[in-house]
């Protein structure tokens, strides 16, 4: 098993480094790997029931050389796991990623209400020019 990870470093930049959930795969749990490790829950958007594509932080405790934030990009069926240097890696990281979430759910909504035939059905009722 690679025990490579990528981490968004301060300066904007891509790099491999040491997972620091790797230490701890003899857990087979996710979750504890996680813990193990000093991460907890930060924040996510959207609410994974909510749209195909979501972004879970967890917030290391005490990171000592550890990337400070464990960035989970999340689907209904699969995740991938990247780290944030620091708070600035992080705000670029959710400042460059926050789009593509953001356009996943609208897909999601439009796709539901064309659906349901709400789009045609407001279409109708807007004036005629």
């Amino acid at each position: 098993m690679d025990n490579r990870t990528w981490v968004f470093t301060t300066n904007g930049e891509w790099q491999r480094a040491e997972d620091p959930l790797a230490p701890h795969r003899h857990l087979d749990d996710w979750e504890a790997e996680r813990k193990a490790a000093g991460y907890s829950s930060w924040t996510s958007f959207p609410q994974e029931e909510t749209t195909p594509l979501s972004l879970e932080i967890y917030r290391g405790e005490n990171a000592g050389s550890a990337p400070l934030f464990l960035v989970n990009v999340t689907t209904s069926s699969f995740y991938e796991t990247v780290y944030a240097e620091s708070v600035p890696a992080l705000m670029e990281l959710l400042g460059r990623w926050t789009p593509v979430v953001q356009g996943a759910a609208l897909g999601q909504l439009a796709g539901q209400l064309a659906d349901k035939n709400a789009i045609l059905s407001v279409a109708r009722r807007l004036p005629a020019k």
